[in-house]
């Protein structure tokens, strides 16, 4: 059985929780950001809407209403799902690795102008000529500092996930030394990159989701060894 520290937010830990003791794992959720929904005003007209992320689905509330049935372009298939939930009826999850790359597939679809529903810290993304990118912030995530217990249940894992950047930096400087013990698996090379060196062993997902992030750390294998194969990115 492999411990598995989960810092994402709830309640997207305590579904990956749920998947991972299906798998036979132990999970730690021990989070680092509480997610928390902010007022936006929607522009007046879009073609479509954009998602990088399932909490942009979850926390965009009553003012997402008037786009439901536009075409609604996700990055992985838990953002998707998350959009289906929240309502949206068109949505289209190509196959992509990021926002830049969901720009272009967006363009190519014959799109003009697009909606991007996203978190307060995210990356910049450039749109191909043609299109026409109008970013709306729906949601924040606020650093939540580790309890002494809760630190001390974090540095027992085996295994750290990291859902972004923003993440893979937080845990890297909450676990400090005590990564050295530990494996990470990253969802994204800049999600690696950014929790830093001095990982036992550290592996990047071969696309943005939750299965492909389990799949680099090992986690959807029957038997576990007593070292999960994770590749060296440096």
């Amino acid at each position: 059985m492999t411990r598995v520290l989960i810092t994402r937010p709830q309640p997207g830990a305590a579904e990956t929780a749920d998947r991972l003791r299906a798998l036979g794992h132990e999970p730690l959720v021990v989070p680092l950001f509480v997610v928390a929904a902010k007022e936006w005003a929607p522009p007046p007209t879009t073609e479509a809407i954009m998602l990088t992320s399932a909490a942009a689905a979850r926390e965009g509330g009553p003012a997402m209403a008037p786009f439901l049935g536009l075409p609604c372009f996700c990055v992985g298939a838990r953002t998707a799902a998350a959009a289906r939930n929240a309502g949206f009826t068109d949505v289209r999850a190509p196959d992509v690795r990021d926002g830049g790359e969901l720009l272009a597939a967006i363009a190519a679809a014959g799109i003009r102008s697009v909606l991007h529903l996203s978190g307060v810290e995210i990356a910049s993304y450039a749109p191909p000529a043609g299109l026409q990118l109008d970013r709306r912030v729906v949601y924040g995530a606020s650093f939540h500092g580790w309890t002494d217990e809760e630190r001390a249940t974090a540095q027992s894992a085996d295994v750290a996930l990291v859902y972004s950047p923003r993440g893979g930096e937080a845990v890297g400087a909450a676990l400090g030394a005590h990564r050295k013990a530990m494996r990470l698996s990253a969802i994204s090379r800049n999600a690696a990159t950014a929790a830093g060196e001095g990982w036992a062993a550290r592996a990047v997902a071969a696309s943005p989701d939750e299965d492909a992030l389990f799949a680099a750390a090992g986690l959807l294998c029957e038997k576990q060894a007593g070292e999960a194969p994770l590749t060296r990115t440096g």
